[in-house]
C-alpha cells in the first residue's frame, strides 16, 4: 500500500468517529479508494481567515497547493503569516544590562500539511472538513530598540499548531464563488519566550478565487501546448 494510501486510511479511519453510522463509514472508505485510483490534479487557493491571539483579533493570509483527487480527496500544502499589525504586545527587553518594557509587534508565519474529505459535492454547492491540518511555524517580535530607535527583531521561536476545519463555497461562476469556513486552532508546542495564547476558534467568510480554474480559462490548452486540427 502507497504512502498516500496509508496516509488516507489513517484519515478516513478517524473520521468513522464523525460518520458514526455503518454503512456511512464505509461509504467514506470506499469514496476514498475509488478516489484515489483517479488520477490527481494540481490545485491552488488563496488563504484568508481570522481568530485571535491572546485577545487580539488576527488576520492570516497566504497560499494553499497540493493534490485533488476526484474532487472528493485533498492533500494540500500551505504558506501563510500573520498580517502585519495584527497583534502588538508587551514584551521585556534586556539591552546593555538594562531592562525596559515596550511594545512588540508579533511575526508568525508558517508551513502546513493538510488532509480534507469533500462529504458533499454537487454544483454549486461544496461542504469539506479538514480533520488534519498541522502547521509549524516561527515567531518572534518586532520593536523599536531604546538606544539608537531602531527597528529590530527578537530571535525567532518554533510554534507548532492544529487546525481543524469544516468549510462550504458556492460558485457564483466557475472561477469565483462565496466561501466560508470555521476551525479551531490548539497550539501543540511554543516557546516561553512567545508568551501569547494562540489557542482559538478560527473563521473565513467572503468571496473565493478557485486559482485552478482560473488557470484553465488563462490557459485551456496549457502553457506551450499547441492546439490539435
Amino acid at each position: 500500500m502507497s504512502l498516500i494510501k496509508k496516509i488516507s486510511l489513517f484519515v478516513l479511519l478517524s473520521l468513522g468517529g464523525i460518520f458514526h453510522s455503518s454503512d456511512s463509514h464505509a461509504q467514506v472508505l470506499d469514496t476514498l479508494y475509488s478516489s484515489l485510483e483517479k488520477k490527481p490534479k494540481f490545485f491552488i487557493n488563496i488563504l484568508n481567515y481570522y481568530g485571535f491571539i491572546s485577545k487580539d483579533f488576527a488576520n492570516f493570509s497566504g497560499l494553499k497547493f497540493g493534490l485533488n483527487y476526484n474532487k472528493r480527496v485533498r492533500f494540500g500544502f500551505g504558506v501563510a503569516a500573520l498580517d502585519a499589525g495584527s497583534v502588538v504586545s508587551s514584551i521585556s527587553i534586556e539591552e546593555d544590562s538594562l531592562a525596559y518594557t515596550t511594545n512588540g509587534e508579533l511575526k508568525f508565519s508558517f508551513l502546513s500539511a493538510s488532509a480534507e474529505y469533500v462529504f458533499y459535492h454537487q454544483y454549486p454547492w461544496q461542504f469539506s472538513i479538514i480533520p488534519y491540518n498541522l502547521a509549524v511555524g516561527t515567531a518572534g517580535y518586532e520593536y523599536i530598540r531604546r538606544s539608537d530607535h531602531t527597528r529590530v527583531s527578537t530571535p525567532s521561536e518554533t510554534v507548532i499548531t492544529f487546525q481543524p476545519e469544516l468549510t462550504g463555497q458556492f460558485s457564483i461562476f466557475r472561477w469565483i464563488g462565496l466561501g466560508a469556513s470555521f476551525g479551531y486552532r490548539k497550539t501543540l508546542y511554543s516557546s516561553k519566550n512567545i508568551r501569547e495564547n494562540f489557542n482559538s476558534p478560527t473563521f473565513s467568510v467572503g468571496l473565493k478565487l478557485f486559482m485552478d480554474e482560473i488557470y484553465k480559462i488563462a490557459f485551456p490548452n496549457g502553457i506551450g501546448k499547441k492546439k490539435k486540427g
